[in-house]
C-alpha cells in the first residue's frame, strides 16, 4: 500500500514536471515563430549561434545543471552578436556579413566554451587537487608515525593496534 503511494507521487512529480517542460516549449516556439516573422535576420543569428546549445540538447548527458549553464553561457554570447547586428541595420546583407566573420562565430561559441570548460574541466581540476593535498597530508601523517615509532619503538605500535581493536 505505501509502495503504491509513492509510486503515484512519483508519478505525479513526473507529470508535473513534464507539463512545465512542455509550456515552456510551447512558449519557445511561439516566440521564434514571431520572431521568424518579425525579425529574421536576427533569428539566423540566434539559430546559428545557438547550434552547440540544440546539441548539447539532443545529446542530453543527464546533467541538467551542465545544460542550464550551456544554454544560458551560450545565449550570452550570442546575445553580443546581435546587438552588433542590431547596431548595424537589420538587413540580411548584414547578418550574412557577421555569420562570415571568423572573430563573430568566436563570439557566439566562446559562451558554450566557457560552459563546458565550467561544466566538465573544472569539477576533475578540483578533484585533482583535493587528491594532491590528500597525499601530501597521508604522507605528512606516515612522516609523524615514522617519527613516532623510532621515539617510542615497536611498543607504540602495537598499543596502537591494541587500542584500535577494542570495542566502543
Amino acid at each position: 500500500m505505501a509502495k503504491e503511494a509513492e509510486n503515484a507521487k512519483k508519478s505525479a512529480n513526473g507529470t508535473e514536471s513534464n507539463v512545465g517542460q512542455n509550456i515552456a516549449l510551447f512558449w519557445v516556439l511561439i516566440l521564434s515563430g514571431l520572431g521568424i516573422v518579425f525579425v529574421p535576420p536576427t533569428m539566423l543569428i540566434l539559430i546559428a549561434g545557438m547550434i552547440p546549445s540544440f546539441v548539447a540538447l539532443l545529446l542530453n548527458t543527464d546533467r541538467s545543471g551542465s545544460l542550464a549553464a550551456m544554454l544560458a553561457f551560450n545565449l550570452a554570447g550570442v546575445i553580443t552578436v546581435i546587438g552588433i547586428l542590431r547596431e548595424r541595420r537589420q538587413t540580411y546583407q548584414e547578418a550574412i556579413k557577421i555569420l562570415a566573420d571568423v572573430y563573430m562565430w568566436l563570439a557566439m561559441l566562446s559562451g558554450a566554451g566557457v560552459a563546458v570548460f565550467l561544466a566538465w574541466a573544472v569539477p576533475v581540476v578540483v578533484f585533482s587537487t583535493y587528491e594532491l593535498q590528500a597525499r601530501a597530508s597521508l604522507a605528512r601523517l606516515q612522516k609523524q608515525r615514522t617519527k613516532l615509532i623510532e621515539e617510542w619503538g615497536g611498543q607504540f605500535v602495537s598499543d596502537m593496534k591494541e587500542t584500535s581493536q577494542r570495542p566502543r
